[in-house]
């Protein structure tokens, strides 16, 4: 069995195959090889696994003069964030979690009563429920007309839900599952803005389309958004839906760790790799940024050829990001709408026209006057988030420029106080990871660009650089698996399940 451990790779790191980085798309690239009798390496540069899949205490996530400052008054004791990612729909649905089987491992998934929320100042709330039908959407809606044009569109697409998420999580190159791409064609032509959205749904209608194309982080009126927007919708109607770990996103990493560490991988954290030289392996798997992936390429005295390849993938042009917001409550938030307390997912931001507008400045590089928020509510399917005196922590970010360094800590509440007035007296606590800073917890966040690379409708299929396999680097046994390749960001593990199927037939 192999083994954690903390170490500078100082003499080169020798396996069959080497896993650079531990999230998802890596632990899955890992654990295949691993069981396909492979000697496997993973390296990871944080002191934990899980990459942008993981929960900690915030103080585990803080250095210096940050960490005492933020920590103080113990607000933050005995509580665990998400320093990434929290809301895992694609995890309940990926061809390689479900084949993984996470209740066998000790993983439960929990769809809360309300699986999404869109949160509208002096009115009710847009709710979509658990296991949403066209009768349940009515209320949800608004009218049991806006539910009839919402199901008209969805409907063909919920029948199919995984096999729209296959194709969705292929790998680009492979031919789709047929009656998928018929039903996602069709759903397209009529949901793309340019196409009649107005006319395929009602004002409530849209404007939930709108937040959920928004997570994109892309102009809403591209194709790429509403791409994105259909896949997403499509999965709340999947069986788990928009579901939520029990224990927090580490619980899905912390799984497949343990199951490659079983199968005879060893994982070492704490180690950074800058360059080729560090490794000896027959495949190497970087689960990098495409700019992260050149950086190291650059630093390994490459021949002409790979330096042009290299220095092509540092030119990905990098997209819309996000602002990291953890807030710790005294109780909970006190909603206009009461359905609000057990939605899993609120977005906020307005209606779909200021949604749009909000996407279309963050894309000019502007920071939005009222920007898109998402929040999640971790403790409305695990209770075991709240401490026994209430306190209980609330997920939030913002999409902002790349890099922006500006502490968004007071547009999260100002949009919260909009639809849940006193909410400020029950915050109790609170920390800003602005977007220029959330490479600290994962460096293929550079800038905040948490999609690994702008989202548009040639990056969806050629990203990061078109070539006829999306993950070979042109350097043999150099492999790329991450949310900068197809099938693009997501806690799903298919990137490094396409990688590992390709070294295994090799």
């Amino acid at each position: 069995m192999g083994t954690t451990a903390t170490t500078t790779a100082a003499a080169p790191v020798r396996a069959d195959v080497i896993v650079v980085g531990s999230g998802p798309n890596g632990l899955a690239a890992a654990l295949e090889c691993a069981r396909a009798g492979r000697r496997v390496v993973v390296l990871e540069e944080q002191d934990s696994v899980g990459g942008g899949c993981r929960t900690l205490p915030m103080a585990d996530l803080l250095t210096g003069r940050d960490r005492e400052h933020v920590l103080a008054g113990g607000h933050w004791d005995g509580l665990v964030v998400d320093p990434c990612a929290a809301v895992h729909p694609m995890a309940g649905a990926s061809e390689f979690f479900r084949e993984f089987d996470l209740p066998a491992h000790g993983v439960e998934m929990r769809t809360p009563q309300v699986q999404l929320a869109h949160a509208l100042p002096g009115r009710d709330a847009i709710v979509v429920p658990r296991a949403p039908t066209e009768q349940s959407l009515a209320s949800g809606l608004g009218s049991p007309a806006e539910a009839a044009a919402w199901w008209s569109l969805m409907g063909p697409l919920a029948r199919r839900s995984y096999e729209v998420t296959a194709a969705a999580l292929s790998d680009q190159r492979s031919v789709p599952p047929v009656g998928a791409t018929a039903a996602l064609a069709a759903a397209f032509a009529h949901a793309h803005p340019r196409a009649g959205l107005g006319d395929a749904l009602g004002p409530d209608g849209r404007t939930l389309m709108s937040g959920i194309s928004a997570h994109a982080i892309t102009p809403l009126r591209s194709p790429a958004a509403t791409a994105v927007g259909l896949v997403l919708a499509t999965l709340l109607h999947s069986p788990l839906g928009w579901a939520l770990p029990v224990g927090g996103s580490g619980a899905l990493t912390g799984a497949l760790a343990d199951a490659a560490l079983r199968a005879g991988a060893e994982i070492r954290t704490g180690v950074r790799v800058d360059s080729l030289r560090e490794l000896d392996a027959r495949d190497v798997v970087f689960t990098t940024s495409s700019r992260g992936l050149a950086a190291i390429l650059l630093a390994s005295s490459p021949s002409p050829a790979t330096e042009r390849r290299a220095r092509r993938l540092g030119r990905a042009p990098v997209g819309g990001a996000a602002s990291k917001v953890d807030l710790v409550l005294s109780g909970p938030v006190p909603w206009s709408d009461p359905r609000l307390a057990e939605a899993g997912t609120v977005h906020l931001g307005g209606d779909a026209r200021a949604i749009g507008h909000a996407e279309h400045q963050v894309a000019a590089g502007r920071h939005a006057d009222r920007p898109m928020v998402l929040v999640s509510q971790p403790a409305v399917t695990d209770p075991a988030r709240i401490a026994a005196d209430g306190r209980r922590p609330l997920w939030a970010y913002t999409h902002v420029p790349a890099y922006s360094d500006r502490d968004q800590t007071q547009q999260v509440l100002e949009a919260l106080e909009q639809v849940a007035p006193g909410v400020r007296d029950v915050v109790v606590a609170a920390h800003c990871t602005p977007a220029a800073r959330m490479a600290e917890h994962n460096a293929n966040y550079a800038g905040g660009d948490i999609a690994g690379g702008r989202v548009d409708l040639r990056g969806l299929v050629a990203r990061p650089v078109p070539r006829l396999d999306p993950f070979a680097t042109g350097v043999p046994g150099l492999w790329h698996a991450s949310g900068s390749t197809p099938p693009g960001p997501g806690v799903h593990g298919m990137a490094g399940r396409h990688v590992a199927r390709r070294i295994l037939r090799a």
